[in-house]
């Protein structure tokens, strides 16, 4: 019969090229060490075969609590997501705990770190701008993870296909005769403002149309951003015939600027959103956005999540979901 030796603090200390306190420090989960020292340490840690004290296993075996960590809960994307979340959570006889980390990277990383020392048995990244060393940090040290519409290796992820979603929104402007288009993208590090850049070249290609490079920037994604942005634009010598949003949030922001400059949607220029939040039927008019299935995201997040929980993997590791166009009142046929 084969014992399986628990390797030491000694060894692992050797093997990671830092001393034993380092290492105690790492395995105890403590603020004060770097974020790569920590990586490389669990990595090691992994490979020995080392596994956790049987208190910290039996304290963590008992959990009944799911966090979900989301960027804005003011935006209104977000509480469809949670209601997804919370339905397959309460299915399965557990809690969630929500953490709002409103776009701070301070506070995103306080918080996973807080979450590595709190009894959860998994957690949910729906903030987008996370680092993405800290989420391999927290995968690696055993704690389940999934990402909403973020991809890093090796995480099991929900995405939404924001190419597709901003392709479609590009080719129904250029089918309305629209080929000055502005892209009032989101933060320029984010890879869901990349989907969408992608897209939107994307239908200029097909259609051998030649895109006004001054036209696409890079915004904050709230309304304060569509508005600032949407008002420079409008006071180009050649303003925009159609704008394409980041979001609804973003298009909101525009339409405020597009109304002050005196201008009318759709009869002047054109516009379309992203997400379809429950805003959007009701305004004046009524905003063509790009549908993401926000509730579906939540919840399959949280069913992916629990089959890692109950077999340690997931024979699927990606779930990638179609947008769908919906066309309203803010877009008309260029004049």
């Amino acid at each position: 019969m084969i014992t399986l030796v628990r390797p030491t603090l000694k060894e692992i200390a050797r093997r990671s090229g830092v001393s034993i306190a380092t290492v105690s420090r790492v395995l105890n989960d403590t603020d004060n060490v770097r974020e790569q020292v920590k990586e490389k340490v669990w990595r090691v840690a992994k490979e020995l075969g080392y596994r956790p004290p049987r208190s910290f296993r039996k304290r963590v075996g008992k959990s009944k609590v799911i966090a979900l960590m989301i960027t804005d809960i003011a935006n209104p994307f977000f509480p469809e997501i949670v209601h997804g979340v919370e339905d397959a959570v309460f299915e399965h006889g557990f809690s969630v705990s929500l953490w709002n980390t409103r776009e701070d990277p301070q506070r995103e990383e306080h918080y996973l770190r807080t979450l590595h020392k709190e009894n959860v048995k998994g957690i949910i990244f729906g903030a987008s701008r996370i680092k993405e060393e800290y989420i391999k940090s927290t995968f690696e040290k055993g704690i389940p993870c999934v990402t909403i519409n973020r991809i890093v290796e090796g995480i099991p992820h929900v995405v939404a296909d924001y190419e597709e979603g901003a392709y479609l929104a590009t080719r129904y402007l250029l089918y309305l005769g629209h080929d000055r288009i502005a892209l009032i993208n989101g933060p320029a590090n984010a890879q869901t403002s990349k989907w969408r850049e992608k897209g939107f070249r994307k239908a200029f290609t097909e259609q051998n149309k030649e895109i006004d490079e001054r036209l696409l920037s890079f915004n904050p994604p709230l309304i304060e951003g569509g508005y600032v942005t949407a008002l420079r634009l409008l006071k180009k010598e050649m303003q925009p015939s159609a704008i394409f949003a980041y979001n609804d949030l973003v298009a909101l922001g525009a339409m405020k600027a597009i109304k002050e400059s005196g201008l009318s949607l759709p009869r002047d220029i054109s516009l379309i959103g992203y997400d379809n939040i429950f805003l959007c039927a009701f305004l004046d008019p009524p905003l063509t956005t790009v549908e993401q299935p926000k509730y579906l995201m939540g919840r399959l997040a949280a069913d992916m999540l629990f089959r890692m929980i109950e077999r340690g993997s997931v024979a699927k590791k990606s779930v990638r979901l179609k947008p769908q166009l919906i066309i309203r009142g803010s877009c008309g046929v260029r004049g």
